[in-house]
């Protein structure tokens, strides 16, 4: 029975390779709660939501619905809706497991694909494979013309071999939809999008190690008014890795990113990130990574030219007792923008996820998180400001061992220098998950 809760990532992805314990027992899943480093699209979660049996099959089937008092995402003209949702899905692994190998979550704007690093590991078996099926199926009770099926699929297969080589593969697709109000949009914008890296890492000595990776992302949209973000991204990543303590290294890294636009509209890009970091990888109780470094952007089109940026990051995720957990994640980078006459944003994230296990059958999580979005550019919106604000409540409660009923609250609010795109939004759901 399982629950997988996706999260952002940048050219380095966001997933977690690891066993059980390192991969989800530090943090429990939550569910729908909405957060600055994924798709905004409060898509459902779903993988190991009840902690079931090990099993190399595991569907599941969440039916449920949601009521938001803002469908579009507007300061006036209000519109609220009740949303029938249903979710079913499965997925397989390889050695057999209570839960999901890997946890990723796209994010369109972000160069490559992806919003956070990554937390690499080799498991306990030579070879781990892993996929994974999903629907999100939107019925709506006022506004049917909106109703719509998003869909995910993912891949991924690592091998270990003799000596401390090691070989993965992973490939994600999406048909999404970015939320009501992206950008200058009113209408719902429906997208595919297809990433797939490769990656290799080498334990040079029992201190010293190297991580290489290649990633290639492709986005494209359904609307020819949105065909200006259709784009395709290649890059390449490196990193030289030093344990100064048993649980503990530092890192050098570097990214390079190549943007190609389909239009001349919003010009090609190439990007070079360089980072300094450490992370702690203690017990099954903490892990914590931070890098801090240097971005630059260089824009085909001469009349925009270089910009440069300092970039940053912190993860941690931790168990204080049995019963109670963190997450929390901040990041600061260059992202690519949703607004023709803007050349890109440079956006701060942070966000903060308490778990807690009030019973041995309930877990509720609390979310709070905060984002601006700084769009950066010579046309009229190009000194547009956003932030965001945003807080969720989810409880779960697990009636058997293959069923739970899950229910839960969001807001988020928008305040935008441009009041014209100001807005608030509150949703409340409820929903019955089967998963084995």
């Amino acid at each position: 029975m399982a629950f997988l809760i996706v999260l952002g990532g940048q050219a380095w992805g966001a997933d977690i390779v690891a066993t059980d314990v390192e991969s989800q027992e530090i943090v429990p899943p939550s569910i729908y709660s909405e957060g600055p480093f994924e798709q905004a699209t409060t898509a459902v979660r779903l993988g190991d939501v009840l902690g079931g049996k090990a099993g190399y099959i595991h569907p599941y089937l969440s039916v449920g619905g949601f009521y938001t008092d803002n469908l579009f995402n507007r300061e006036y003209d209000r519109e609220g809706d009740f949303i029938t949702r249903i979710t079913p899905g499965i997925w397989v692994v390889l050695p057999n497991s209570r839960y999901p190998l890997i946890r990723v979550n796209t994010l369109n704007t972000a160069p490559g694909g992806l919003e956070l690093s990554r937390f690499r590991s080799k498991g306990t078996t030579r070879l781990q494979a892993y996929g994974k099926y999903q629907a999100d199926i939107l019925l709506h009770d006022k506004f049917d013309s909106e109703d719509q099926v998003n869909q995910r699929a993912e891949a991924y297969a690592r091998y270990n071999f003799r000596g401390g080589l090691s070989f993965d593969v992973l490939d994600i697709y999406e048909l999404d939809h970015d939320a009501y109000g992206t950008g200058t949009s009113r209408e719902l914008d429906k997208f595919k999008s297809n990433l797939v890296t490769a990656g290799a890492s080498y334990e040079i000595t029992p201190k010293t190690s190297i991580e290489a990776e290649y990633g290639f992302y492709t986005l494209s949209y359904d609307a020819q008014r949105n065909a200006y973000r259709e784009r395709e991204d290649h890059s390449f990543a490196g990193r030289f890795l030093y344990r100064i303590l048993p649980k503990t290294s530092v890192f050098v890294e570097y990214d390079y990113i190549s943007l190609d636009y389909d239009e001349n509209i919003l010009s090609d890009s190439e990007e070079h990130q360089v980072y300094l970091g450490a992370q702690w990888m203690a017990t099954r109780k903490s892990r914590l990574r931070a890098r801090f470094g240097y971005g630059l952007k260089d824009f085909d089109d001469s009349d925009t030219g270089e910009v440069d940026n300092f970039l940053a990051e912190v993860q941690l995720r931790h168990r204080f007792t049995p019963k109670s957990y963190i997450e929390f994640n901040a990041t600061r980078q260059t992202n690519e923008t949703d607004i023709a006459e803007t050349d890109y944003t440079l956006s701060q994230k942070y966000q903060v996820r308490y778990f807690q296990r009030i019973l041995p059958k309930l877990m509720t999580t609390a979310n709070i998180y905060y984002m601006r979005n700084s769009y950066r550019g010579e046309g009229v919106s190009g000194d547009r400001l956003d932030e965001y604000y945003g807080a969720g409540l989810d409880m779960k409660y697990s009636l058997t061992n293959w069923l739970a009923l899950s229910g839960g609250y969001t807001f988020i609010k928008r305040n935008s220098n441009n009041i014209a795109y100001d807005y608030d939004r509150n949703n409340v759901y409820l929903s019955l998950i089967f998963a084995l």
